[in-house]
């Protein structure tokens, strides 16, 4: 399996490690069933690791052909993609320009870290995001742990090994845990 997911009331985050045509598969699945269990587009976001391969092209073709399917079940679509320097911020820089052809504008965000997530979606849906970012730093998909299909990092990347760029402030964890949230 190379993707890892977590949701929450209306958002969906997925950590890939190489993809596979099943792996997009059950992406739109958890898309649909997450739309539907809240009752409205929701909150993808996708994280690619520094060292996540790149799909091959039988899935690049795969993944074109689903997302006209995939986002008409989102608000906004978020792609974490992580890494430094010149090259990563290249990679973004496209990727933002590939979005934005032929797609709404606003929905979609290319990202350097998670943190950056939360400032690029509506208010009223921020403290959901950041719950379920919480959840996601404390499982380890925000940081290291990758989808066994991508290979160990062979460096390791600057600051803790438990800094993954969200930062948690105590009086948000608190109102989070007082809320009903899943």
């Amino acid at each position: 399996m190379a993707c890892e997911f977590l949701s929450g009331d209306g958002v969906l985050l997925a950590v890939w490690g190489k993809p596979s045509r099943a792996d997009v598969d059950r992406v739109i699945e958890r898309l649909t069933s997450a739309a539907e269990q809240s009752g409205r587009p929701v909150v993808y976001i996708t994280r690619i690791p520094v060292d996540a391969p790149t799909p091959d092209s039988n899935v690049r073709q795969y993944i074109n052909a689903a997302m006209p399917k995939a986002t008409s079940m989102c608000s906004t679509y978020h792609v974490v993609l992580e890494g430094t320097g010149f090259m990563a911020a290249l990679k973004r820089g496209v990727l933002v320009s590939l979005f934005q052809i032929g797609n709404k504008r606003g929905m979609f965000f290319v990202h350097a870290d998670a943190d950056e997530v939360t400032r690029s979606i509506p208010t009223e849906r921020q403290l959901t995001v950041r719950a379920l970012l919480i959840r996601a730093d404390a499982r380890g998909l925000l940081r290291g742990r990758t989808p066994v299909s991508v290979a160990p990092r062979s460096k390791r990347r600057r600051g803790s090994p438990l800094d993954s760029g969200v930062r948690i402030n105590q009086e948000e964890v608190s109102r989070i845990a007082g809320s009903n949230l899943r």
